[in-house]
């Protein structure tokens, strides 16, 4: 499915207008692929008229910083299953296990996937589900037969102990 990107922001006057209107290109990373709907380091402020009126981006964002991306993960696989180095023995029974200094809010928007914790609890999302993941090992996994899609949310944060 071809995700397309409306933006608005303001135009040099501080106007409201549309400033992009696109579909957007996929990237393969391992065994998803990935939609990068928008980015950005810094949500402290609305620029106005904006430096940039969409950044696309792949990569985890710094504390304060935002990302919104569309990505899938094949029938019976595991998200990242062929990242080396990724899972450890004695981690997850599945590949891909990996935590993220952020706070991601993920909508399944097609299929099922099963969200595992690292001590292997289980969650089964179907579509419509959310999920907000803050900064635990996990991996997820399709068991279906068709591509699962997830729309993710990510905030970056700072990990600190709560101790």
């Amino acid at each position: 499915m071809a995700i397309r990107r409306v933006g608005t922001g303001f135009d040099e006057n501080g106007e409201s207008v549309f400033v992009s209107d696109e579909q957007l290109d996929s990237t393969p990373q391992l065994n998803t692929t990935l939609s990068s709907v928008w980015r950005t380091d810094s949500v402290d402020n609305l620029q106005i008229p904006p430096k940039t009126p969409m950044e696309d981006g792949l990569g985890f964002p710094v504390p304060g910083g935002a990302w919104a991306l569309s990505w899938t993960i094949p029938p019976t696989s595991t998200a990242g299953e062929d990242q080396e180095g990724i899972t450890e023995a004695g981690d997850l029974p599945s590949g891909g296990a990996h935590a993220t200094d952020s706070i991601d809010i993920n909508v399944v928007t097609e299929g099922t996937v099963v969200f595992t914790l690292e001590d292997g609890t289980e969650n089964t999302l179907d579509t419509g589900d959310t999920i907000v993941v803050n900064g635990v090992r996990h991996t997820w996994r399709n068991p279906g037969t068709q591509t699962a899609r997830i729309l993710s949310f990510i905030l970056g944060a700072e990990r600190i102990s709560n101790q």
